[in-house]
């Protein structure tokens, strides 16, 4: 499997959080409210099998700064932060 692009990262991104939107509980949340609902299930699935979620996220987190257009520009990634609040 070749390395995904921006573009096609988004577009999984989408799909993957389209069926929490279509889920009973989800067409009332918004979209960040789906987001939020995905990172809880996916911290309940480390736990339940062991796999260190803090260490995926910072893995993934270096990888995006490092293949993102002005990596390098701030400790976030160019505007992380402000990215979560707007969850």
């Amino acid at each position: 499997m070749g390395m995904a692009g921006s573009e096609e990262r988004v577009a999984r991104a989408e799909e993957v959080l389209r069926g929490y939107g279509l889920s009973e509980a989800g067409w009332r949340r918004s979209p960040g409210g789906n987001l939020r609902e995905l990172l809880r299930d996916l911290l309940e699935w480390c736990d339940a099998t062991q796999h260190g979620f803090e260490g995926a996220l910072a893995a993934a987190r270096a990888q995006h700064r490092a293949e993102s257009p002005g990596a390098g520009k701030d400790a976030m990634g160019g505007g992380g932060a402000g990215h979560a609040e707007s969850a």
